[in-house]
């Protein structure tokens, strides 16, 4: 049975449609299964927020010291600690894009796009050469637009793992080939995203399944029917991954860690990094 088929066979029993995009960095497999579709990105959107903020600061529109101040009509619902804090806090733009990325705030992710400029976040984004991949709206505004019918962001599991390279495999030729070299990442500002996906605190997703001395970073998502992971995983012997993973379409509402969507990508991952017993 290929890949393919073991993914198909997967989601006959689980709820929801995987859409995936795997690279194995070193062998440059590449596994794609669906993985030019579009789909609700959820939270992993902010992933190209924090490149977006990490390459301000480094081109010196930004400093990861300037402050940002929490108001009452900032605050909103769903992930986050923010919105429980007190009125007119301060806050350093990293730790705003700590909060964003890591445990995935939604009041600090609403900051950190009051504080970059949504349009400019997406002009960003079409620099990697991005065309199916879009910041739609804050986190609980209204949905107008494309954001009815995907919510928060859209993009294809390709694209994710598109951002995802360039920041751990700029070298590849797919990176090369649609990106210009001026508007790539430099060592700073890889080095400042890399350091904050690694400190993810989301490992229900792909790291569910990692034996303890693997080791992964990513920026995950979560929306009623969607559970998503975007990852950079490297095992003990110096092989690396790049997964791109969605679990589109699910329809029972589940916020536990028991959710179908998590359980369809944690099967799929150990497909893909052959960690099946």
């Amino acid at each position: 049975m290929s890949d393919l088929d073991i993914f198909a066979d997967i989601e006959l029993h689980f709820e929801g449609n995987l859409h995936i995009y795997a690279i194995e960095i070193h062998s440059r497999k590449i596994i794609n299964y669906r993985g030019d579709v579009r789909v609700a990105t959820a939270s992993t959107i902010k992933l190209p927020v924090l490149m977006h903020a990490a390459m301000c600061v480094e081109e010196g529109s930004a400093s990861w010291d300037d402050k940002i101040v929490l108001r009452a009509e900032d605050k909103v619902g769903g992930m986050g600690v923010l919105r429980h804090l007190s009125n007119n806090l301060e806050i350093s733009l990293r730790d705003a894009c700590f909060l964003m990325t890591c445990i995935s705030d939604n009041t600090s992710t609403n900051l950190v796009v009051d504080f970059l400029g949504l349009e400019a976040i997406n002009n960003r984004i079409k620099s990697f050469g991005l065309t199916q991949t879009r910041l739609n709206r804050k986190a609980f505004t209204p949905d107008v637009g494309e954001a009815a019918q995907f919510g928060l962001g859209v993009s294809t599991a390709r694209e994710m793992a598109h951002l995802m390279q360039i920041l751990y495999n700029p070298d590849a030729t797919a990176v090369k080939d649609t990106i210009k070299t001026t508007d790539l990442p430099g060592l700073r500002a890889t080095s400042d995203c890399k350091d904050l996906l690694a400190l993810q605190q989301d490992l229900v997703g792909i790291a569910r399944v990692l034996p303890s001395d693997w080791k992964y970073s990513g920026k995950t998502g979560r929306i009623n029917p969607l559970r998503a992971d975007v990852a950079f995983v490297t095992a003990p012997d110096g092989r690396e991954w790049i997964l791109s993973m969605f679990c589109y379409g699910l329809e029972t509402e589940n916020w536990t860690i028991e959710n179908e969507g998590l359980l369809s990508i944690a099967e799929a991952t150990k497909v893909i990094l052959n960690l099946r017993g």
